[in-house]
């Protein structure tokens, strides 16, 4: 095949690249559709390449990851649920709790343990009567009665108390946690009474209150002296049966009231000498006896009494530990519990008699 020149209308080969008459510049129709084609072939192959890369892609993620992507949804599943429950609370055990298959004490099977300290989330549901709220754990394991929890981490207790009781003896402050910045959780009146569950390491006490929540008490070791009542100092002078401070103004009032009966006895007109020796031997032989209430040392002060001879203080405590506390303020006391060194009576026993009333320990001093 040729070609015409455009400007002398000579022919040429159809390669050729100019005319051979006049040296015009020849468009080969090669050439024009060599020009078109050139650039739809630059496309073409990165996009084939990309097409190649996401088929290997899309089957290697059929064939390897989405069966491990199910059966991950599938594990967090629980989960994810209880994050995305509004009702979903965080609580933590007090106390040794059982896990019930029932929200109630009556008619419920026991599962298992919740240790104290132990972490749970579920939602709270209500109780019937004397079984209070109950949290129903979002894992499914059961339920745990309320009163056994509490939405603070309960601290290690280095000595239990064993649920005692204690009537506070002024306003007293109850801490959420024994953390420096903790939340007052109450102020507490005198006269409330708290169940101390045990010390901790740091000079709290943990306590649970009436309506069921726990708290704690800043320094234990004051509180403890405290147990059994307003604190209270007793000074005493086995040589001679003396009481000093508020022991000894109980004594004088005890004794002003005997004084005051002695002398209405004396003013009284009797039938006969004889009825009036029948009054003097009631009173004589009597012994006057007063409750008290009061703290000395980790000791329960319980009460005191006068009698004809003699005058006793009563702790409720073992005559051991009476002992050990005495012997621990300075007086000497010997292994059969007598204060050594003594003309009078001067000892520390068990109670007898009309005493064991007021508690299980005597102090007593007299003729």
């Amino acid at each position: 095949m040729s070609q015409v020149c455009a400007s002398c209308r000579a022919t040429s080969a159809n390669e050729a690249a100019f005319c051979a008459s006049c040296g015009q510049a020849l468009k080969p129709k090669t050439t024009k559709k060599s020009a078109k084609s050139a650039p739809k072939r630059r496309w073409l192959m990165p996009l084939a390449a990309v097409a190649i890369i996401v088929t290997v892609g899309a089957l290697y993620f059929w064939l390897f990851i989405a069966d491990d992507l199910k059966r991950d949804a599938g594990m967090l599943a629980p989960e994810a649920g209880e994050v995305s429950n509004p009702d979903a609370q965080i609580f933590f055990a007090m106390t040794d709790a059982n896990l019930r298959n029932k929200p109630t004490i009556s008619g419920s099977d026991i599962l298992g343990k919740l240790p104290r300290g132990s972490q749970v989330t579920g939602v709270i549901q209500p109780g019937s009567g004397v079984d209070g709220g109950w949290l129903e754990l979002s894992d499914g394991n059961g339920f745990v009665a309320l009163t056994n929890l509490s939405q603070f981490q309960p601290p290690a207790l280095v000595k239990p108390l064993n649920d005692q009781i204690w009537v506070a003896d002024g306003l007293i402050d109850v801490w959420a946690t024994t953390l420096a910045d903790s939340n007052l959780l109450d102020r507490l009146r005198e006269g409330t009474k708290l169940t101390l569950v045990g010390t901790t390491a740091d000079n709290f006490i943990e306590v649970k209150l009436a309506d069921g929540r726990y708290g704690y008490l800043a320094d234990a070791p004051s509180i403890l002296k405290r147990l059994g009542g307003k604190s209270i100092a007793i000074g005493f002078n086995p040589q001679t049966c003396a009481f000093s401070g508020e022991i000894g103004a109980e004594f004088s009032k005890i004794g002003a009231q005997l004084r005051a009966q002695w002398q209405a006895l004396e003013a009284k007109e009797f039938a006969s000498e004889a009825a009036r020796q029948k009054a003097y031997a009631a009173v004589e032989g009597k012994s006057k006896y007063l409750r008290l209430r009061r703290s000395f040392e980790g000791l329960s002060l319980t009460g005191l009494a006068q009698h004809y001879e003699s005058q006793s203080l009563y702790f409720d405590d073992s005559p051991a530990k009476v002992i050990d506390i005495f012997r621990a303020q300075g007086f000497d006391i010997g292994r059969d519990g007598l204060f050594t060194g003594t003309d009078l009576y001067a000892g520390i026993a068990a109670t007898r008699g009309e005493g064991a009333a007021y508690g299980k320990t005597e102090l007593g001093c007299g003729v």
